[in-house]
């Protein structure tokens, strides 16, 4: 199973992929775009476990979880406040 890494990552990730997360927040498995959004953010290509020969991304609990307290807290079309998320 995944660690999770969306919290880490999340002020990293550019307003594009945020925003399809907080728009997407039932997601299991990441679409490779993501995927490869995530691998810039974290800075190393090897720094994700668990993608797939796809270029897909299952993720953990965790990081399911916190894109729906994200989602919530910040539904889509609304900016993302200062020091967002809070859960």
């Amino acid at each position: 199973m995944n660690n999770p890494i969306l919290e880490n990552l999340w002020n990293k990730l550019d307003p594009k992929t945020q925003e399809w997360m907080r728009a997407n927040p039932g997601c299991v498995i990441l679409p490779r775009s993501v995927t490869e959004a995530l691998v810039r953010a974290s800075g190393s290509p090897d720094s994700l476990e668990g993608v797939d020969r796809n270029g897909q991304l299952t993720l953990s609990p965790q990081d399911q979880a916190f894109i729906k307290s994200v989602a919530a807290a910040s539904p889509v079309g609304h900016p993302m406040p200062p020091g967002a998320p809070s859960n």
